[in-house]
């Protein structure tokens, strides 16, 4: 054994340690790494023992001016009693004053420890062997909300000697490792691949140090020319800008933060990086310095330092390629001759400007702002129109966010021109994005496979396939792709929210649940976390706790067009169809295409003819044609109403062609498709045509963002068909799913009043005046139950 002479600070807090530089907390012969957030709470209470410290004081030095609510400190507090074996009924550490904050009650002893390095000679492997359904498993111990709704799950532990990576091990240099095993602890969210002859590297973003608002981007941006300069060697294995941004979620970080050491040590130890660089830049008059440090990941320890004064802010794009040689150097990865003359600026782009848009519209696309994205990425390309990336991404944002493929089509072959400047995995993603804009679905399955296949760490690859499938009603299929993603990100919140749909278009809904929660838990500021959670109570009728959760959306962001749809198909569902119009015209009012604009009209439409008022459903589906001339539904709809057999059959015409129904299909919306075929053969007398469809339509991916689900199609079809026992039964089943399914109560006293029960009619009539309580109250629905029931 060999020692450096190093001394580090331990807290020993009774028969538990704390190492406040890495978080390390050892308890009983356990080892555990606290959260940087968590490590921050604990380490203000241990300062300022035994002085009462109250929750605004510790929301304001740790999360400081990030919009956070208390859930997060008393997570926090959690986890601190968890790692200390404390309890907040007989508290030995941290007593709680409700209401107010926390006090530091236990003895605290410090000590300087002298940090030992061992020569490693053998390698001993702990694993998790699972007992039935191992994925699962594995996801249960990521949320642990779910271990309440889950089925239980069962694991054991067993130390092995696995041969692979005894092989692996002995590819290692012996000598000066520091030994480091914590038994407990859990997979890292996203690990970097071990390589034999490349070294894990970590990227942090930079500090903007003199807080210089014009030049904040570059906190992101240098972060992201640097891990691209440095990628072009072979000795070295990169975190991604993407998968550094989903580290910095997990562990609790506010992109605007600096990101400290003990953050550096949190965030490559997760990633299994040996190195992490950090990095600082600050406007000096008209030039700019820039300093990096390059740290040991396992002790913090540096191990270089770099600085470089750009000029003028446009010659940080030529300085970046030579502060990337110098710490390649340091890295022991000098780059190949080939590589170091073919610079950042000759690969991407030579214009900051256009790196700085391009960089801030990630941001945006990021955060489902899709318009301001590509604005930006069209503001890069303004600057430097053979930018392959901005094309690109244009692209993607077309084609896979906001589903229209012929706007996309042209950027994706643009990028593709530039193909010097793209990476094989660029192309890869862009040959899947054409996949998509083609509609596609084999094709962009089969690339996504092959980027799963060769970038495993690539989580956006299980994420989009997952969704891919579940189109195609592939929903096992889709559920195995999204576990896949979760363990090799155990915290990626876009693959809860796909696991979450999955679950619940499966039926299973405490699992269903259990990812939303997760999902919100990782995104609580994130409007597209609470609008999923919305759904899933939305979906199993409980409307209350659905538009409590819209409004947080909404509190979050005013103009989130989702969640202002989304929650006026909640209000149509209610009955309340004013409010619902209400939400469709402040949708209308901020759509920024005339797409959007034209789905506004289409649901100004549905209400309207819902209501019976079949002028302003004209009104409305005028506007919508006018908008997007080829959506005709409710114009057909008219047109079956006023039975003008001669228009009928000139919108079925143009409506239903082959094109129409191979779009329904690789959209995932052959429900809506099917359904509308059967309505209007059944408006037309076709009756066995028109249940065929309706059969085929409820074999089809659920549309749970839709104004209507369509899950009664073929119920109220057997209803109006006089067909009352199969109507009942019907009724019956969608009840299981949702005991407050819309009108479904009503439709169910109907078909017991033609059967002559009329104990079973008046107990669906109260039950679905009960539901729809907040109902607007001259709807026709209402009159008649309340009349049936006063017979």
């Amino acid at each position: 054994m060999m020692t450096n002479g190093n001394d580090k600070l331990i807290y020993r807090l009774a028969e538990t340690e704390l190492e406040p530089l890495s978080g390390l907390v050892k308890r009983d012969g356990q080892e555990k790494y606290l959260r940087p957030k968590t490590l921050q709470v604990l380490l203000h209470l241990l300062e300022q023992r035994p002085r009462l410290v109250t929750k605004e004081e510790l929301l304001t030095q740790v999360w400081q001016d990030v919009a956070v609510t208390d859930d997060a400190l008393v997570q926090s507090i959690v986890e601190i009693r968890k790692a200390l074996g404390d309890n907040s009924q007989q508290p030995r550490f941290i007593k709680t004053f409700p209401k107010t904050g926390y006090r530091f009650i236990g003895e605290v002893e410090t000590l300087n420890a002298t940090l030992v390095v061992e020569e490693i000679t053998s390698v001993e492997i702990e694993y998790e062997e699972t007992v039935e359904r191992p994925a699962e498993a594995a996801l249960t111990e990521t949320f642990p909300q779910a271990v309440a709704l889950a089925p239980s799950r069962f694991r054991r532990s067993s130390p092995r000697l696995l041969a692979p990576l005894v092989a692996l091990a002995l590819l290692l240099p012996l000598g000066g490792y520091v030994y480091w095993r914590a038994k407990s602890e859990p997979l890292p969210a996203i690990s970097l691949p071990r390589v034999p002859g490349k070294k894990p590297v970590a990227v942090m973003y930079f500090e903007n140090r003199a807080n210089d608002r014009e030049l904040d981007w570059l906190r992101e941006g240098l972060a992201d020319m640097l891990i691209a300069s440095l990628s072009r060697s072979q000795r070295l294995t990169l975190l991604s800008r993407q998968q550094l941004a989903a580290l910095l979620s997990h562990t609790g970080n506010a992109n605007a933060a600096p990101i400290k050491l003990a953050d550096g040590l949190e965030i490559a130890r997760r990633a299994q990086a040996e190195l992490f660089i950090l990095g600082g830049f600050a406007r000096l008059g008209d030039k700019v310095r820039i300093d990096v440090t390059l740290h040991d990941a396992r002790t913090g320890q540096l191990q270089a330092a770099e600085s470089l004064i750009a000029d003028t802010p446009a010659q940080i794009l030529t300085q970046i390629d030579l502060l990337s040689l110098k710490l390649a150097a340091h890295l022991g990865a000098s780059l190949a001759e080939s590589d170091a003359q073919r610079g950042l600026a000759a690969v991407m782009t030579n214009n900051l400007d256009a790196y700085r848009y391009y960089s801030l519209a990630l941001e945006q696309a990021q955060m489902f702002q899709f318009h301001e994205a590509i604005a930006l990425f069209e503001k890069a390309l303004a600057l430097d129109p053979q930018f392959a990336l901005a094309h690109a991404r244009i692209g993607y944002v077309y084609a896979v966010r906001m589903g229209q493929g012929e706007k996309a089509k042209p950027y994706l072959e643009k990028a593709l021109a530039f193909g010097d400047r793209l990476s094989e995995k660029d192309k890869l993603f862009i040959a899947a994005w054409q996949a998509n804009a083609a509609h596609d679905g084999a094709r962009a399955s089969e690339v996504y496979q092959e980027l799963a296949a060769r970038y495993p760490l690539e989580t956006e690859v299980y994420q989009r396939l997952s969704w891919l499938l579940q189109s195609q009603n592939r929903y096992e299929e889709a559920l195995t792709v999204t576990r896949q993603g979760l363990l090799t990100d155990p915290e990626g919140k876009d693959l809860y929210n796909a696991l979450g749909t999955v679950c619940l278009r499966l039926g299973r809904n405490e699992e269903a649940l259990a990812a939303f929660q997760r999902y919100l838990q990782l995104a609580p500021t994130d409007p597209n976390a609470w609008d999923s959670l919305a759904l899933f109570h939305q979906w199993i009728g409980q409307y209350a706790e659905a538009e409590a959760a819209y409004n947080r959306a909404l509190a979050l962001n005013p103009e989130s067009g989702v969640a202002i749809l989304h929650l006026g198909h909640l209000r149509f569902q209610q009955g309340r169809y004013r409010a619902a119009s209400e939400q469709y015209r402040r949708f209308i009012e901020i759509a920024r295409d005339d797409n959007a604009r034209a789905r506004g009209c289409e649901f100004l439409a549905w209400v309207a003819l819902q209501q019976g008022n079949a002028a302003s459903a004209a009104a409305a589906a005028k506007e919508e044609v006018r908008y997007k001339p080829a959506s005709l539904w409710n114009s057909l709809v008219l047109a079956l109403q006023r039975r003008d057999q001669a228009a009928v059959t000139k919108l079925s015409e143009t409506f239903f062609t082959p094109a129409s129904y191979k779009l329904y299909k690789e959209n995932g919306q052959l429900r809506i498709g099917e359904y509308q075929r059967g309505y209007v053969a059944l408006r037309q007398g076709r009756a066995a045509e028109a249940l065929q469809h309706f059969r085929a339509a409820l074999q089809q991916r659920a549309v749970e963002w839709h104004i209507d689900s369509f899950e009664s199609c073929l119920a109220d079809a057997y209803l109006e068909l006089g067909r009352a026992d199969e109507a009942i039964a019907e009724y019956e089943r969608i009840l299981k799913i949702n005991p407050n399914y819309p009108l479904a109560h009503y439709r169910l006293g109907q078909a017991y009043e033609r059967k002559g029960d009329s104990t079973q009619a008046r107990a669906a009539y109260q039950r679905f005046l009960q539901v729809w309580r907040e109902a607007d109250a001259d709807l026709p629905e209402v009159l008649d139950a309340k009349a049936c029931l006063s017979r």
